[in-house]
């Protein structure tokens, strides 16, 4: 939350847990600017290890300074010990991770 309430992208990256590179730079402007400075406070997180003990979902409900609430769903990885929200969607996959895609694959004739 300090990250986006005092609209700071160093923070933001770290707490992603994403390389500071161009990309990253470039996203944290863009989520930045979109939900950025708006004094938000938390006062509800839900956290559901859905999908293994280093992996889950967090369901935050937050207050913004002008009263309204705001919901937000998010992913939660562990890495070394630490955990990362996945806040940072614009990441190349991994070369050595196997596609999730069911459609098999054609070489054009």
């Amino acid at each position: 939350m300090t990250a986006l309430n005092t609209r700071d992208a160093d923070r933001l990256i770290d707490v992603g847990g994403v390389p500071d590179d161009a990309r990253a730079r470039d996203e944290a402007r863009r989520i930045l600017a979109d939900k950025g400075g708006r004094g938000l406070s938390v006062k509800k997180i839900d956290i559901d290890l859905d999908m293994g003990p280093d992996v889950g979902s967090v369901k935050l409900t937050a207050q913004e300074k002008s009263g309204k609430n705001t919901r937000e769903t998010f992913s939660v990885v562990k890495r070394n010990g630490t955990w990362h929200l996945t806040l940072f969607t614009d990441r190349p996959t991994s070369p050595d991770k196997p596609s999730s895609s069911t459609r098999p694959t054609r070489t054009p004739s």
